[in-house]
Protein backbone atom coordinates (compact mmCIF):
# COMPACT_ATOMS: atom_id res chain seq x y z
CA UNK A 1 0.00 0.00 0.00
CA UNK A 2 2.65 2.16 1.23
CA UNK A 3 4.79 1.81 -2.29
CA UNK A 4 1.85 2.00 -4.28
CA UNK A 5 0.64 5.72 -2.99
CA UNK A 6 4.24 7.21 -2.82
CA UNK A 7 4.55 5.97 -7.38
CA UNK A 8 0.89 8.16 -7.23
CA UNK A 9 2.46 11.24 -6.62
CA UNK A 10 4.81 11.31 -9.72
CA UNK A 11 1.60 10.60 -11.88
CA UNK A 12 -0.09 13.19 -10.62
CA UNK A 13 2.74 15.69 -11.35
CA UNK A 14 2.90 14.90 -14.89
CA UNK A 15 -0.66 14.75 -15.28
CA UNK A 16 -0.84 18.72 -14.31
CA UNK A 17 2.51 19.72 -15.69
CA UNK A 18 1.52 18.06 -19.24
CA UNK A 19 -1.81 20.32 -19.19
CA UNK A 20 -0.01 23.71 -18.89
CA UNK A 21 0.72 24.61 -22.00
CA UNK A 22 1.98 28.14 -23.72
CA UNK A 23 -1.06 30.23 -24.17
CA UNK A 24 0.77 33.19 -26.55
CA UNK A 25 0.27 31.22 -29.87
CA UNK A 26 -3.19 30.21 -29.82
CA UNK A 27 -4.62 34.20 -28.93
CA UNK A 28 -2.53 35.44 -32.07
CA UNK A 29 -5.38 34.31 -34.89
CA UNK A 30 -7.71 35.34 -32.08
CA UNK A 31 -6.57 39.28 -31.00
CA UNK A 32 -5.56 39.90 -34.44
CA UNK A 33 -9.26 39.73 -35.84
CA UNK A 34 -10.98 41.07 -32.92
CA UNK A 35 -8.64 44.20 -32.74
CA UNK A 36 -8.69 44.97 -36.54
CA UNK A 37 -12.48 44.43 -36.38
CA UNK A 38 -12.86 46.90 -33.40
CA UNK A 39 -10.81 49.59 -34.82
CA UNK A 40 -12.05 49.21 -38.08
CA UNK A 41 -15.55 49.59 -36.93
CA UNK A 42 -14.63 52.50 -34.41
CA UNK A 43 -13.02 54.57 -37.47
CA UNK A 44 -16.21 54.28 -38.74
CA UNK A 45 -18.21 55.42 -36.17
CA UNK A 46 -15.82 58.26 -35.56
CA UNK A 47 -16.00 59.36 -39.43
CA UNK A 48 -19.85 59.59 -38.89
CA UNK A 49 -20.01 60.84 -36.04
CA UNK A 50 -17.99 63.91 -37.28
CA UNK A 51 -19.99 63.82 -40.61
CA UNK A 52 -23.01 64.67 -38.27
CA UNK A 53 -20.97 66.97 -35.72
CA UNK A 54 -20.02 69.37 -38.82
CA UNK A 55 -23.81 69.69 -39.88
CA UNK A 56 -24.75 70.63 -35.72
CA UNK A 57 -21.63 73.13 -36.05
CA UNK A 58 -19.57 71.44 -33.74
CA UNK A 59 -15.32 71.16 -34.01
CA UNK A 60 -14.24 68.39 -35.82
CA UNK A 61 -11.93 66.23 -33.87
CA UNK A 62 -10.17 62.99 -34.28
CA UNK A 63 -8.51 60.05 -32.36
CA UNK A 64 -5.89 57.89 -33.64
CA UNK A 65 -5.48 54.25 -32.10
CA UNK A 66 -1.13 54.45 -31.56
CA UNK A 67 -0.04 51.29 -29.63
CA UNK A 68 -1.96 47.87 -28.61
CA UNK A 69 -0.10 45.74 -26.44
CA UNK A 70 -2.01 42.56 -25.44
CA UNK A 71 -0.33 40.69 -22.07
CA UNK A 72 -1.16 37.26 -20.62
CA UNK A 73 -0.56 35.87 -17.44
CA UNK A 74 -1.40 32.37 -16.15
CA UNK A 75 0.12 31.53 -12.75
CA UNK A 76 -0.03 28.13 -11.68
CA UNK A 77 0.67 26.10 -8.25
CA UNK A 78 0.64 22.77 -7.50
CA UNK A 79 0.59 20.95 -3.70
CA UNK A 80 0.90 17.58 -3.06
CA UNK A 81 1.33 15.82 -0.27
CA UNK A 82 0.91 12.22 1.68
CA UNK A 83 1.49 10.18 4.90
CA UNK A 84 1.94 7.34 6.56
CA UNK A 85 0.32 6.31 9.93
CA UNK A 86 -0.46 3.99 12.37
CA UNK A 87 -3.99 3.61 14.44
CA UNK A 88 -5.02 0.42 16.81
CA UNK A 89 -2.54 -1.98 14.56
CA UNK A 90 -3.97 -0.62 11.31
CA UNK A 91 -1.50 1.02 8.85
CA UNK A 92 -3.01 4.38 6.89
CA UNK A 93 -1.26 6.02 4.26
CA UNK A 94 -2.83 9.69 3.09
CA UNK A 95 -2.37 11.26 -0.05
CA UNK A 96 -3.38 15.03 -0.47
CA UNK A 97 -3.14 17.66 -3.86
CA UNK A 98 -3.95 21.19 -4.32
CA UNK A 99 -4.00 23.39 -8.17
CA UNK A 100 -4.22 27.14 -8.13
CA UNK A 101 -3.92 29.21 -11.23
CA UNK A 102 -4.92 32.51 -12.22
CA UNK A 103 -5.62 34.25 -15.45
CA UNK A 104 -5.01 37.96 -16.85
CA UNK A 105 -5.88 39.27 -19.60
CA UNK A 106 -4.37 43.07 -19.91
CA UNK A 107 -4.17 44.83 -22.71
CA UNK A 108 -2.48 48.00 -23.19
CA UNK A 109 -4.12 50.73 -25.83
CA UNK A 110 -2.58 54.17 -26.28
CA UNK A 111 -4.46 57.06 -27.99
CA UNK A 112 -3.01 59.87 -30.34
CA UNK A 113 -5.54 62.93 -30.74
CA UNK A 114 -5.05 64.27 -34.05
CA UNK A 115 -3.74 68.21 -33.04
CA UNK A 116 -1.15 70.54 -34.25
CA UNK A 117 0.87 69.68 -37.52
CA UNK A 118 -0.69 66.27 -37.63
CA UNK A 119 -4.42 67.38 -37.80
CA UNK A 120 -2.86 69.76 -40.13
CA UNK A 121 -1.50 67.11 -42.52
CA UNK A 122 -4.02 64.50 -42.19
CA UNK A 123 -7.34 66.71 -42.05
CA UNK A 124 -6.90 70.22 -43.28
CA UNK A 125 -4.52 69.44 -46.16
CA UNK A 126 -5.49 69.04 -50.02
CA UNK A 127 -4.56 64.91 -51.12
CA UNK A 128 -1.59 64.53 -53.14
CA UNK A 129 -3.31 64.12 -56.56
CA UNK A 130 -0.67 61.43 -57.27
CA UNK A 131 -2.23 59.17 -53.81
CA UNK A 132 -5.67 59.49 -55.50
CA UNK A 133 -4.65 58.28 -58.65
CA UNK A 134 -2.67 55.55 -57.24
CA UNK A 135 -5.68 54.48 -55.14
CA UNK A 136 -7.74 54.13 -58.27
CA UNK A 137 -4.79 52.41 -60.06
CA UNK A 138 -5.39 49.93 -57.48
CA UNK A 139 -9.04 49.61 -58.06
CA UNK A 140 -11.09 51.99 -55.43
CA UNK A 141 -13.74 53.52 -58.02
CA UNK A 142 -12.58 55.95 -59.48
CA UNK A 143 -15.78 57.48 -59.86
CA UNK A 144 -16.42 57.97 -56.18
CA UNK A 145 -12.59 58.94 -55.93
CA UNK A 146 -13.46 62.18 -58.83
CA UNK A 147 -16.46 62.72 -57.48
CA UNK A 148 -15.45 62.97 -53.35
CA UNK A 149 -12.19 63.41 -53.68
CA UNK A 150 -11.41 66.15 -56.52
CA UNK A 151 -12.15 69.45 -56.89
CA UNK A 152 -11.12 69.82 -60.45
CA UNK A 153 -8.85 68.93 -63.18
CA UNK A 154 -7.37 71.16 -66.10
CA UNK A 155 -9.92 73.75 -65.45
CA UNK A 156 -12.94 71.18 -65.25
CA UNK A 157 -14.48 71.94 -61.85
CA UNK A 158 -16.51 69.30 -60.10
CA UNK A 159 -19.35 70.39 -57.73
CA UNK A 160 -19.06 72.16 -54.90
CA UNK A 161 -21.14 71.41 -51.63
CA UNK A 162 -20.94 72.19 -47.73
CA UNK A 163 -23.26 73.23 -45.46
CA UNK A 164 -24.08 76.60 -46.61
CA UNK A 165 -24.62 76.23 -50.14
CA UNK A 166 -23.92 73.79 -53.47
CA UNK A 167 -22.12 74.15 -56.85
CA UNK A 168 -23.03 72.40 -59.62
CA UNK A 169 -20.65 70.42 -61.12
CA UNK A 170 -19.29 71.36 -65.52
CA UNK A 171 -21.06 68.60 -67.27
CA UNK A 172 -17.47 68.16 -69.53
CA UNK A 173 -16.13 67.08 -65.48
CA UNK A 174 -18.85 64.31 -64.91
CA UNK A 175 -17.44 63.31 -68.41
CA UNK A 176 -14.37 62.97 -67.06
CA UNK A 177 -15.55 60.41 -64.31
CA UNK A 178 -17.46 58.62 -66.73
CA UNK A 179 -14.43 58.16 -68.72
CA UNK A 180 -11.90 57.76 -65.94
CA UNK A 181 -14.11 55.07 -65.18
CA UNK A 182 -14.13 53.02 -68.17
CA UNK A 183 -10.65 53.14 -68.84
CA UNK A 184 -10.22 52.00 -64.94
CA UNK A 185 -11.94 48.73 -66.13
CA UNK A 186 -10.42 48.37 -69.24
CA UNK A 187 -7.32 48.66 -66.93
CA UNK A 188 -6.01 51.66 -69.63
CA UNK A 189 -4.84 53.83 -67.05
CA UNK A 190 -1.20 53.63 -65.15
CA UNK A 191 0.46 55.71 -62.60
CA UNK A 192 4.48 55.59 -61.98
CA UNK A 193 6.78 58.27 -60.50
CA UNK A 194 9.80 59.40 -61.97
CA UNK A 195 13.06 60.76 -60.52
CA UNK A 196 14.05 63.81 -62.07
CA UNK A 197 17.67 65.39 -62.21
CA UNK A 198 17.15 67.16 -59.82
CA UNK A 199 16.40 64.16 -57.65
CA UNK A 200 12.37 65.16 -57.27
CA UNK A 201 9.99 62.39 -57.60
CA UNK A 202 7.46 63.54 -60.14
CA UNK A 203 4.01 61.40 -60.61
CA UNK A 204 2.89 60.87 -64.60
CA UNK A 205 -0.21 59.23 -65.94
CA UNK A 206 0.12 57.37 -68.66
CA UNK A 207 -3.05 56.11 -71.38
CA UNK A 208 -1.67 52.53 -71.98
CA UNK A 209 -1.56 51.28 -75.50
CA UNK A 210 -4.82 49.97 -77.07
CA UNK A 211 -4.68 48.67 -79.91
CA UNK A 212 -7.62 46.38 -81.67
CA UNK A 213 -9.94 47.66 -79.23
CA UNK A 214 -11.58 50.71 -80.80
CA UNK A 215 -14.09 51.46 -78.43
CA UNK A 216 -11.32 52.35 -75.31
CA UNK A 217 -9.17 54.18 -78.28
CA UNK A 218 -11.85 56.62 -78.75
CA UNK A 219 -12.67 56.94 -75.13
CA UNK A 220 -8.71 57.93 -74.70
CA UNK A 221 -9.27 60.40 -77.25
CA UNK A 222 -12.05 62.18 -75.93
CA UNK A 223 -10.45 62.50 -72.81
CA UNK A 224 -7.59 63.71 -74.47
CA UNK A 225 -9.83 66.40 -75.87
CA UNK A 226 -11.75 67.24 -72.43
CA UNK A 227 -8.52 67.58 -70.83
CA UNK A 228 -6.88 69.67 -73.57
CA UNK A 229 -3.65 67.27 -73.97
CA UNK A 230 -1.10 66.73 -76.46
CA UNK A 231 -2.64 63.74 -78.26
CA UNK A 232 0.97 62.65 -79.55
CA UNK A 233 2.22 61.62 -76.51
CA UNK A 234 0.83 58.90 -74.07
CA UNK A 235 2.54 59.94 -70.70
CA UNK A 236 1.37 63.37 -69.03
CA UNK A 237 3.14 65.00 -65.69
CA UNK A 238 0.45 65.48 -63.28
CA UNK A 239 0.35 68.49 -61.01
CA UNK A 240 -1.40 70.23 -58.09
CA UNK A 241 -3.59 72.95 -59.74
CA UNK A 242 -6.84 74.02 -61.09
CA UNK A 243 -4.85 74.54 -64.79
CA UNK A 244 -1.54 73.11 -66.41
CA UNK A 245 1.52 74.67 -67.78
CA UNK A 246 1.25 72.87 -70.71
CA UNK A 247 -0.62 70.15 -72.37
CA UNK A 248 1.25 67.71 -71.48
CA UNK A 249 0.61 68.01 -67.50
CA UNK A 250 -2.55 67.43 -65.97
CA UNK A 251 -3.65 69.32 -63.40
CA UNK A 252 -5.39 68.31 -60.23
CA UNK A 253 -6.83 70.54 -57.91
CA UNK A 254 -8.43 67.80 -54.37
CA UNK A 255 -10.21 68.76 -51.73
CA UNK A 256 -8.87 67.75 -48.13
CA UNK A 257 -10.66 65.81 -45.38
CA UNK A 258 -12.52 68.43 -43.94
CA UNK A 259 -13.97 69.77 -47.05
CA UNK A 260 -14.91 66.12 -47.85
CA UNK A 261 -16.58 65.59 -44.46
CA UNK A 262 -18.67 68.88 -44.38
CA UNK A 263 -19.68 68.15 -48.27
CA UNK A 264 -21.10 64.68 -47.03
CA UNK A 265 -22.32 66.41 -44.21
CA UNK A 266 -24.64 68.72 -46.26
CA UNK A 267 -26.10 65.23 -47.46
CA UNK A 268 -27.32 64.34 -44.18
CA UNK A 269 -31.37 64.05 -43.43
CA UNK A 270 -31.14 65.46 -40.16
CA UNK A 271 -34.64 66.06 -37.87
CA UNK A 272 -36.47 69.29 -39.34
CA UNK A 273 -36.71 69.84 -36.18
CA UNK A 274 -33.28 70.70 -35.31
CA UNK A 275 -33.26 72.79 -38.43
CA UNK A 276 -35.95 74.60 -37.87
CA UNK A 277 -34.89 75.44 -34.18
CA UNK A 278 -31.72 76.53 -35.45
CA UNK A 279 -29.28 73.82 -33.80
CA UNK A 280 -28.07 72.36 -37.18
CA UNK A 281 -27.36 73.93 -40.65
CA UNK A 282 -30.44 73.52 -43.64
CA UNK A 283 -27.78 71.02 -45.69
CA UNK A 284 -28.44 70.87 -49.51
CA UNK A 285 -30.50 67.83 -49.47
CA UNK A 286 -33.58 69.44 -50.83
CA UNK A 287 -31.49 70.35 -53.97
CA UNK A 288 -32.59 67.72 -56.88
CA UNK A 289 -29.75 67.88 -58.67
CA UNK A 290 -27.17 66.51 -55.35
CA UNK A 291 -30.21 63.35 -55.23
CA UNK A 292 -29.71 62.52 -59.29
CA UNK A 293 -26.25 60.72 -58.46
CA UNK A 294 -27.57 56.78 -58.50
CA UNK A 295 -29.12 58.16 -55.40
CA UNK A 296 -26.19 60.21 -53.91
CA UNK A 297 -24.53 59.62 -49.90
CA UNK A 298 -26.88 59.66 -47.66
CA UNK A 299 -26.87 59.55 -43.47
CA UNK A 300 -30.89 58.57 -42.11
CA UNK A 301 -32.17 59.80 -38.67
CA UNK A 302 -34.62 58.37 -36.61
CA UNK A 303 -35.41 58.16 -32.77
CA UNK A 304 -34.80 54.20 -32.27
CA UNK A 305 -31.93 52.57 -32.86
CA UNK A 306 -31.77 50.88 -36.66
CA UNK A 307 -31.82 47.33 -37.00
CA UNK A 308 -29.84 46.89 -40.23
CA UNK A 309 -27.31 49.62 -40.64
CA UNK A 310 -23.67 49.61 -41.86
CA UNK A 311 -23.01 51.70 -39.27
CA UNK A 312 -24.86 54.15 -36.28
CA UNK A 313 -24.13 56.79 -34.00
CA UNK A 314 -26.23 58.16 -31.43
CA UNK A 315 -25.72 61.73 -31.26
CA UNK A 316 -28.12 64.06 -29.56
CA UNK A 317 -31.32 62.45 -29.33
CA UNK A 318 -30.78 60.96 -32.26
CA UNK A 319 -29.87 57.49 -33.92
CA UNK A 320 -28.25 58.21 -37.39
CA UNK A 321 -26.98 55.53 -39.56
CA UNK A 322 -26.00 54.46 -43.06
CA UNK A 323 -28.13 51.13 -44.41
CA UNK A 324 -26.32 48.80 -44.89
CA UNK A 325 -27.81 47.97 -48.49
CA UNK A 326 -27.00 51.48 -49.55
CA UNK A 327 -23.47 50.67 -51.29
CA UNK A 328 -23.04 54.45 -52.66
CA UNK A 329 -22.86 55.70 -48.97
CA UNK A 330 -21.06 52.88 -47.54
CA UNK A 331 -18.36 53.28 -49.93
CA UNK A 332 -18.21 56.90 -49.01
CA UNK A 333 -17.30 55.66 -46.13
CA UNK A 334 -14.74 53.48 -46.90
CA UNK A 335 -13.24 55.99 -48.91
CA UNK A 336 -13.03 58.44 -46.82
CA UNK A 337 -11.47 55.99 -44.25
CA UNK A 338 -8.78 54.93 -46.64
CA UNK A 339 -8.44 59.38 -47.45
CA UNK A 340 -7.46 59.24 -43.90
CA UNK A 341 -4.67 56.54 -44.08
CA UNK A 342 -3.00 58.01 -47.18
CA UNK A 343 -2.95 61.48 -45.17
CA UNK A 344 -1.33 60.62 -42.33
CA UNK A 345 2.29 61.07 -42.94
CA UNK A 346 3.46 60.14 -39.84
CA UNK A 347 3.52 62.42 -36.49
CA UNK A 348 6.67 64.60 -35.32
CA UNK A 349 5.86 63.60 -31.84
CA UNK A 350 7.00 59.95 -30.45
CA UNK A 351 4.12 57.69 -29.48
CA UNK A 352 4.00 57.30 -25.71
CA UNK A 353 6.78 54.63 -24.55
CA UNK A 354 4.82 51.06 -23.20
CA UNK A 355 7.10 49.64 -20.74
CA UNK A 356 5.83 45.65 -19.94
CA UNK A 357 7.22 44.47 -16.92
CA UNK A 358 9.03 41.01 -16.70
CA UNK A 359 6.82 38.14 -15.21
Amino acid sequence: MKARSHAIIPVLMLLLFTGCASIGPATVSRDRFDYASSITESWKRQTLLNIIKIRYIEPLFCVDVGQIVSGYTLKTGVSLGASDGKLNSFVASSISAGVSGKYTDRPTITYTPLTGPTFVRSVMTPISPAHLLFAVQSGVPADMIFKLGVASINGLRNDYATIDGYIRADKKYLRVVDLMKRLQLAGAINIKMVRQKDNQESAFVTFLPTTGNTEISLQVKELRELLGLDGAVHSYRLIYGNAPESNREIAMQTFSVMHMLASLSARVDVPLKDVAEKRASPGIREIPEVLDREGGFLVKSSDTAPQDAYVSVKYRDAWFWIDDKDQISKRAISVIVLILSLADTGSDKPLPLVTIPAQ
